[in-house]
């Protein structure tokens, strides 16, 4: 009875052990899927961690590009204005220098104005003219009452006024002098003296007054005793390209009493300088 006593004991004691170990690997679960439930959220916070890391970062990336963006557009259209402002300025200079040097005889015109303002102080002897003309050129004339002619030529884009050219002529080869003198009391001693062998088909002599924005050439052509005189009153880059134009180079003092004498008269005295 003992033995058997013992036997039952220790087989109780050993299905409470397996019990034990039993709760025992049961507590071991529950704390391992509690541990993994921690671990889980764990990661997940550290995911969503990253997560707002890389968001925050591209959201503040953009936002600097943004900013960039807003910058170099306020920059670029300061520098629009600018340019708009440096362009007024200049087309303020440009109509009162030409203003002043433009002849008696067309009191009140200036380059840059619009061909509304040129035509309201011309009046109706200001007619659209069909020769030929310089690409880009809307061309007027107007007959004067001395017999010579005035060419308006406009830019088409703008329509303002960008060139004057007089037309006329002198007597004879003996009223050069004269003309010249007046010319020098009007705008001073030319800046250049110039011969130019391809205005058009005809050699040519050049006299030029250039000033900031402005500048006057007085182009002689003589066939015979003929004398054609043009003024000529336009920009000055336009001046420096009608010479190179030309061919125009500086003569020399010792040749300065000598003009160029074309062998014909051009076919169209209205071609472009």
């Amino acid at each position: 009875m003992k033995r058997t006593g013992h036997t039952t004991r220790a087989l109780f004691a050993e299905r409470n052990g397996r019990a034990r170990v039993a709760r025992l690997h049961s507590r071991g679960d529950a704390f391992a899927l509690l541990a993994g439930d921690l671990l889980s959220r764990e990661s997940v916070l550290a995911l969503g961690a990253v997560m707002l890391v890389v968001v925050g970062g591209l959201w503040g990336m953009s936002a600097y590009e943004d900013h960039q963006t807003e910058i170099r557009s306020e920059r670029r259209e300061t520098r629009r204005e600018e340019r708009r402002a440096a362009g007024r300025e200049q087309l303020l200079e440009l109509r009162e220098e030409s203003r002043a040097l433009m002849p008696t005889l067309l009191d009140g015109v200036a380059l840059g104005t619009s061909l509304e303002e040129v035509r309201a102080l011309r009046g109706a002897a200001m007619i659209p003219d069909d020769r030929p003309a310089e690409e880009g050129i809307q061309q007027w004339h107007e007959r004067l009452s001395n017999g010579g002619e005035v060419m308006y030529g406009f830019e088409e884009r703008l329509g303002l006024l960008l060139q004057v050219q007089v037309l006329s002529l002198l007597p004879d080869v003996n009223a050069i002098a004269p003309h010249l003198r007046a010319m020098n009391e009007a705008y001073g001693s030319p800046t250049g003296i110039w011969d130019c062998p391809r205005t058009g088909d005809v050699p040519t002599r050049r006299f030029t007054w250039r000033r900031a924005e402005t500048a006057v050439s007085d182009i002689f052509l003589i066939v015979g005793e003929r004398v054609s005189l043009t003024l000529y009153i336009t920009t000055s880059d336009r001046t420096a390209h009608s010479l190179a134009r030309a061919g125009c180079t500086p003569i020399t003092p010792d040749a300065l009493d000598v003009f160029p004498v074309a062998d014909h008269v051009p076919t169209d005295d209205a071609a472009p300088l």
